[in-house]
């Protein structure tokens, strides 16, 4: 880095998981030794993770015979964990369904599906998106909002590739330590 330039990124970190459901479990580990410099955020991203996680083994190639997740963590010095999960993309020609939120009691039918719920209520914004889009495609759009976590490939989008499920999460630690107390004057 140059003279006066800071470094944003607090923690930085990717790794690749075999599509297995005992992975999970290591998935967690992973992450919860890296966070241990974020007490704040360590227990929301690592449930989080696993939820994602899960979806990807369930509902993407990722959870076929070798199969793949790849995740990353990214900690921003402004205040933010960053998490991705990338799965292997669909596992038909055309998804069945889009990535949604069911509150709890939307379908007392259903033992799933609630992960999504948690993840919205976990972190300060989540979403989905084609992890092959060009950078600058990206949400050009602007409709729905990323918070809503509908982004979702829908028939007629041009990507049914692998996908990346993303939450970022709040935390008062910086690389500096904590953030200080807002004076209360």
């Amino acid at each position: 880095m140059g003279r006066g330039e800071t470094n944003l990124y607090t923690l930085t970190a990717g790794h690749t998981f075999p599509g297995r459901a005992d992975q999970c479990r290591e998935a967690r580990i992973w992450a919860r030794v890296l966070l241990r410099s974020f007490p704040d955020a360590a227990d929301a991203v690592e449930l989080v993770l696993s939820e994602f996680f899960s979806n990807a083994i369930r509902h993407s190639a990722s959870g076929r015979p070798g199969g793949s997740v790849f995740v990353s963590l990214v900690g921003l010095v402004y205040g933010t964990i960053h998490l991705e999960v990338v799965d292997d993309g669909p596992l038909a020609a055309r998804p069945e369904t889009v990535a949604r939120v069911m509150a709890p009691g939307a379908d007392c039918r259903w033992d799933r599906g609630r992960g999504l719920f948690l993840a919205a209520a976990l972190s300060k914004e989540w979403g989905r998106l084609p992890a092959e889009a060009p950078s600058s495609s990206l949400r050009d759009d602007m409709s729905p909002p990323v918070s809503a976590g509908f982004d979702s490939p829908r028939p007629g989008d041009a990507s049914f590739g692998p996908m990346v499920t993303w939450a970022a999460f709040p935390t008062a630690f910086t690389r500096a330590g904590p953030t200080p107390p807002a004076d209360r004057r």
